[in-house]
């Protein structure tokens, strides 16, 4: 891991608070659209959004300490409880996506659920993008950059299931069950985020002191 320059750390600042907003934005939007159309990728989709927030809060929070050691238990608190949400939110994205192929229920994209899709893939990717520079940095910024890319994978999933959506009846269902391993897999993973070590000497660097 190399040292985070003082010229580094606003960019990394803002790119933390850029996540947060766009999780409030993208999650809100796809929420409210999905359980409006019925679309279970949709709104599985916006409840990872959501929960994108805390852990990009408490990435500023450890940014603004100069990712020492001051936070970093509340950073491992956060992660546990977003990582159990996940798993919760995959479990109830998967029943309802069976529930959806039991009914035969097919609800058909508009415009507005195509342009968002569109939307979250651009904007998710141009985060991921900026994380990637970062990334070798500290174990906090890895980790943050790999649940931007992530959340990525996802957007493209529902991208794609989307518009095959128009003309396959049964494509949000199967969308949402291949969604929700991916959450599920994205939740186990961020348990791993719990095993972040104290910085040793002070250097802020997470390195541990073995």
């Amino acid at each position: 891991m190399t040292p985070l320059s003082p010229d580094r750390l606003p960019r990394a600042s803002q790119l933390a608070l850029r996540t947060a907003v766009l999780g409030l934005f993208l999650g809100s939007a796809s929420l409210w659209l999905g359980i409006a159309e019925g679309s279970i990728a949709l709104w599985g989709f916006g409840g990872a959004c959501l929960l994108q927030m805390p852990l990009a809060l408490r990435v500023l929070e450890r940014l603004r300490n100069g990712l020492g050691n001051r936070g970093l238990d509340r950073e491992r608190r956060t992660l546990r409880v977003i990582s159990h949400l996940l798993r919760f939110l995959a479990l109830g994205v998967a029943l309802a996506s069976v529930a959806a192929l039991l009914r035969h229920q097919s609800p058909e994209a508009s415009f507005f659920t195509i342009g968002l899709a569109i939307l979250a893939v651009a904007l998710q990717g141009s985060l991921w993008n900026a994380k990637r520079t970062l990334a070798e940095v500290h174990l906090t910024l890895a980790f943050d950059a790999a649940r931007s890319r992530a959340l990525l994978e996802i957007a493209v999933l529902l991208l794609m299931g989307t518009l095959l959506g128009r003309w396959v009846p049964w494509a949000d269902a199967v969308t949402g069950l291949a969604l929700s391993l991916r959450l599920f897999l994205k939740g186990a993973a961020l348990g791993k985020g719990t095993s972040l070590q104290a910085a040793c000497g002070g250097c802020g660097s997470g390195c541990g002191c073995g």
